[in-house]
């Protein structure tokens, strides 16, 4: 499995039978095969998240689906394969003879849209969206219900067996790993990858000293490319 980070929270995860692509906006995709399945995934339609740049993949690619948030579904031009989904569903996708079936469930975000647990080619991916402890500068009670909130949707999936993961980490925040560490609680992964930091990488690879990753450190990757083992 490859994963290529392209900007802020935009993905490329390339699996044996399947590519899946995840909130790309912005930034040069990397050269992803062209004879297997492409899945888009878009979480909601915050612009840091979704650009109409995606439904122009056909022309490039030959089997191109997406799954995307009710909201950025409705934007969809004719023709497109598109799923609409809304939170807390459970979806299968029909990839094709080799590379079967996708399962797809998805959490509900206390921003917009969705968050998605997929399983595809024997792999398990999360892919958190905007869902996440948003520890802003408020009272801390609003904090602290951000945080409730994320772990108890973790809880629907927290008996997944995840190989890799994609949690925010803005360095504008509060307390910015807030929520890779309570993701790591209750759900883990054996890799993770921080995202939606925009161009802030400095500031955001800064945070990863923070205590509470460090029985973590080996599992996390703030490479651009990184190849995980089978």
């Amino acid at each position: 499995m490859w994963v290529t980070h392209i900007y802020h929270s935009g993905f490329a995860v390339e699996l044996k039978g399947c590519n899946l692509l995840f909130d790309w906006y912005t930034g040069e995709l990397p050269p992803l095969r062209r004879d297997v399945p492409l899945v888009v995934f878009v979480s909601h339609e915050h612009s840091d998240h979704y650009g109409r740049c995606i439904w122009r993949l056909p022309n490039s690619f030959s089997d191109v689906r997406y799954v995307v948030d009710s909201a950025v579904a409705e934007q969809a031009p004719q023709g497109r394969d598109v799923l609409s989904v809304e939170s807390e569903g459970d979806y299968c996708i029909d990839l094709g003879t080799d590379a079967g079936t996708m399962e797809v469930r998805t959490l509900e975000s206390n921003d917009e849209g969705v968050a998605f647990l997929v399983r595809a080619c024997g792999k398990t991916v999360y892919f958190s969206g905007d869902l996440n402890v948003w520890w802003w500068n408020r009272p801390k009670a609003q904090n602290e219900a951000s945080e409730r909130f994320f772990r108890g949707e973790l809880e629907r999936i927290a008996d997944a067996d995840v190989d890799a993961a994609f949690v925010p980490l803005d360095p504008r925040l509060e307390d910015p790993v807030a929520g890779i560490a309570a993701y790591m609680d209750v759900v883990g992964a054996r890799d993770v990858f921080p995202m939606h930091y925009w161009h802030d990488a400095e500031d955001a690879e800064e945070c990863l000293s923070d205590p509470r990753l460090a029985p973590y450190a080996a599992r996390l990757h703030f490479e651009d490319v990184c190849e995980l083992p089978e």
